[in-house]
């Protein structure tokens, strides 16, 4: 699983970098030179400017990152041929595909599918409420 884990990071990593980098990018300089005029140190600025002003884009990356994490097939089934020992790193889309295809259960991989769909759309708003808290 840490292998999968590692794989799965290193895969993603490079959008979300660019995606941080966009929004780094669209902090005004003048808020920096603002906080530096009131007196504020380089840690200080970082939580006062920098980290409001790439709120939304974390937000985005934790729904994005929680609809990858939750539909990775690929790498469960070509890293551990399947799942690995007694299916230890099956993931619910792997699932869906094991019970569906592999052992011919269409209605348990259709609710396994279902239930995917609620939990991540259950995450998902948890985190725009959170985000909207914050605001």
């Amino acid at each position: 699983m840490p292998i999968i884990a590692l794989h799965v990071t290193w895969k993603q990593l490079g959008f979300y970098v660019l995606l941080y980098l966009a929004a780094l990018q669209n902090i005004p300089r003048e808020l920096y030179e603002a906080a530096v005029v009131d007196g504020a140190g380089k840690i200080r600025q970082f939580f006062t400017v920098t980290v409001p002003g790439v709120r939304l884009t974390t937000g985005l990356v934790v729904i994005l990152s929680t609809i990858v994490g939750a539909n990775f097939f690929t790498e469960p089934y070509l890293l551990t041929n399947g799942g690995g020992p007694s299916g230890k790193s099956a993931s619910p889309v792997l699932l869906m595909y094991q019970r569906g295809i592999e052992q011919g259960h269409p209605d348990v991989a259709s609710a396994i599918g279902v239930l995917l769909v609620i939990a991540v759309l259950l995450i998902a708003g948890l985190q725009r409420l959170l985000e909207r808290r914050q605001a």
